[in-house]
């Protein structure tokens, strides 16, 4: 066993529960695979040595008061992940949002193999073998849900949240899922989000991560003339990796993803996204940005997966990223997978500076080196978050973009 598997799979007394035999499946596979090392592909960039040197510890499932929360620029209702348990009572929930624990036996039916892989799914079998709770949330009618998910300074454990969310046929969602650490700890979070015939989500991730370990799945089924668009906000942290699978399950579906990373300092961000058309008549499109400062490195892996006999699928790639120092690094990798022939597929990537001319420019019509930085940096960087269907939620993640940059 790997010094990361002793640290994370400590030996803990089981919990005897109806999940038991979920987790069970979780650890065999853990430890059947093992965690990824730079010899795994889809972890090349990210080395674990930050996880690898920390000892986290085994915290008391009571934490005291819950982390303090920020404003939004939305009403709706809160589901308040702090230190990885859910501070939310699923009675007082809006009219047409039902949370329940998700079914055990629908757990067990699950075909983990075929979603998680080996080695590269390392961290989605150790939330599959140690989350406390497993959450289901359907959601009917139209509905805002802000979903929170928060640490504090004496964080130094390791947690596992849970959740399903099924947008029930029709219905209409905004997501705003907001992500604040503190401590050093690791959050290492599953999400599922199944969006039925004729639904529509507009999903807004905005993470603000410092010295904890970030690690996030995302996995979206997408069916017949549904929608979904998700606009990721990513400041960095310490580590920080998200995986991002989109798949279009039947005609007319359609999915988009338009992200933004801005790095500084030793932050290290590695987003790895994937859009699965498995069926024709679909449609895609993807635009990625990354800015990094400071002695940052950020990965980038977006990949374009057509299963054959998905005739009439249209999707577009681009990825551009921008150095803001010479220490700064930013590893892309776009990926076309097409088993298909009539279909229509592009990717798009670049890496480049500030340019100088334009920098001269601007200081020519009188403003000064500071203003006419923040001015390209912001006109480079506000793009993908101009996609935000909602306005009260786009300005205020222009402001939040301001304060970054």
């Amino acid at each position: 066993m790997s010094a990361l598997a002793q640290t994370l799979m400590p030996e803990a007394q089981a919990c005897a529960d109806d999940y038991e035999a979920t987790r069970k499946v979780g650890l065999q596979r853990l430890m059947q695979h093992g965690f990824p090392d730079q010899k795994t592909e889809a972890w090349k960039y990210t080395p674990l040595r930050v996880l690898e040197q920390r000892e986290t510890q085994t915290e008391p499932r009571t934490m005291g008061e819950p982390a303090a929360l920020p404003a939004w620029p939305v009403a709706g209702t809160l589901l308040h992940f702090d230190h990885g348990i859910l501070q939310c009572d699923p009675g007082e929930l809006a009219e047409g949002l039902t949370l329940m624990p998700a079914d055990p036996k629908a757990l067990e039916q699950r075909d983990f193999d075929a979603l998680y892989g080996g080695r590269e799914g390392a961290f989605s079998w150790l939330n599959l073998a140690r989350f406390d709770h497993a959450w289901h949330l359907q959601v009917s009618g139209e509905h805002t849900v802000i979903m929170a998910t928060t640490t504090t300074d004496a964080f130094s454990a390791d947690v596992h949240p849970r959740i399903r969310i099924e947008v029930l046929p029709g219905a209409r969602l905004t997501l705003l899922q907001d992500q604040t650490d503190a401590g050093q700890g690791l959050v290492n979070m599953n999400c599922e989000i199944d969006v039925a015939e004729g639904a529509q989500v507009e999903h807004v991730l905005c993470c603000k991560n410092h010295e904890s370990v970030w690690v996030q799945r995302t996995d979206v089924d997408i069916h017949k003339a549904a929608e979904y668009r998700v606009v990721a906000f990513d400041r960095g942290g310490r580590l920080t990796r998200h995986d991002l699978t989109m798949r279009l399950r039947e005609g007319t579906a359609h999915g988009e993803i338009d992200g933004l990373v801005v790095m500084d300092g030793h932050q290290h961000v590695d987003w790895h996204t994937e859009i699965v058309h498995c069926t024709g008549h679909t449609n895609s499109r993807e635009a990625f940005r990354m800015l990094a400062g400071g002695t940052s490195v950020g990965v980038f892996n977006g990949r374009i997966h057509i299963f054959p006999d998905a005739d009439d699928s249209h999707s577009d790639l681009n990825t551009a990223n921008l150095l803001l120092s010479d220490q700064a690094r930013v590893n892309i990798k776009p990926e076309l997978e097409i088993y298909s022939e009539e279909v229509t597929a592009s990717h798009g990537a670049t890496i480049g500076q500030l340019d100088d001319r334009s920098l001269f420019y601007m200081r020519s019509r009188g403003l000064s080196e500071a203003e006419s930085l923040a001015l390209l940096k912001y006109g480079f960087a506000a793009e993908p978050l101009m996609q935000i269907q909602t306005p009260a939620i786009r300005d205020w993640a222009l402001e939040q973009l301001k304060e970054a940059l």
